[in-house]
């Protein structure tokens, strides 16, 4: 598409001509005038005295760049408005996890605690899951339903895995026993128990009274944090 150059014959600005159009526009004034003139004036300006008046359509340029910034500042707070909803839906799940294991612990070391003293209580179970579940929300930035699962299942990891160092200290204390009797002439580390204590479950009296303590005590622990998971799913998205 050729173009050309011309004068404003309103102000004397520049304007640029299309060769398929008949008129031209003033970018500066808005002036609406026939192309032909503009050639004119810009070949031969001299004695020529420019009005400057003030074109109706200026109005509508106006106008029309105010609906445009409007609009741009509604996309601007559209934009702003999905952009925050996504950092607030951004849930880490992965660093939930962490968080939900690490302090999930706590309830691991109850266990194992209160096993020492033959007393098994639904308060290992609810702290297990209430120190995961604040774990998960603090590491992953968001309390969900999916949170309250994870937190439930690293709850009885802990437990399990504190279930079965109390099954190795047993062991340590039996080597310790036999080696005090005179039945043994060696004795083992806890480190050692922890990694032959497995052993001692193919006796199936040992296995049937460790299982057996197992099961009430997760019993327990589920009757205990029942209510606070239920209220935790009532208010996780």
């Amino acid at each position: 598409m050729a173009v050309d150059h011309g004068m404003c014959k309103n102000c004397g600005s520049l304007v640029v001509l299309d060769e398929n159009n008949e008129n031209c526009t003033c970018l500066f004034c808005n002036c609406v005038f026939p192309r032909e003139e503009a050639i004119k004036l810009l070949e031969n300006h001299e004695n020529y005295s420019f009005p400057n008046e003030p074109n109706n359509t200026t109005t509508d340029v106006v106008q029309t760049d105010s609906v445009f910034e409007n609009g741009r500042n509604e996309y601007s707070g559209d934009a702003r408005i999905i952009e925050e909803h996504e950092v607030v839906n951004n849930e880490n799940v992965i660093a939930g996890i962490v968080g939900a294991m690490l302090f999930s612990l706590v309830g691991g070391l109850l266990w194992f605690l209160l096993y020492q003293v033959n007393f098994f209580s639904s308060i290992s179970g609810l702290v297990g899951v209430v120190c995961a579940n604040f774990g998960y929300i603090l590491f992953a930035r968001k309390e969900s339903k999916k949170g309250v699962v994870i937190s439930i299942i690293a709850a009885v990891l802990s437990i399990l895995i504190a279930w079965y160092l109390c099954l190795s200290l047993d062991c340590y204390y039996a080597f310790q026993t036999w080696y005090d009797n005179g039945q043994i002439d060696y004795t083992i580390t806890y480190a050692q128990a922890v990694r032959i204590a497995y052993t001692f479950l193919a006796e199936p009296m040992i296995a049937g009274e460790y299982f057996k303590d197992l099961a009430i005590g997760l019993a327990l622990c589920a009757l205990g944090a029942f209510r606070y998971v239920k209220n935790s799913f009532g208010r996780s998205k």
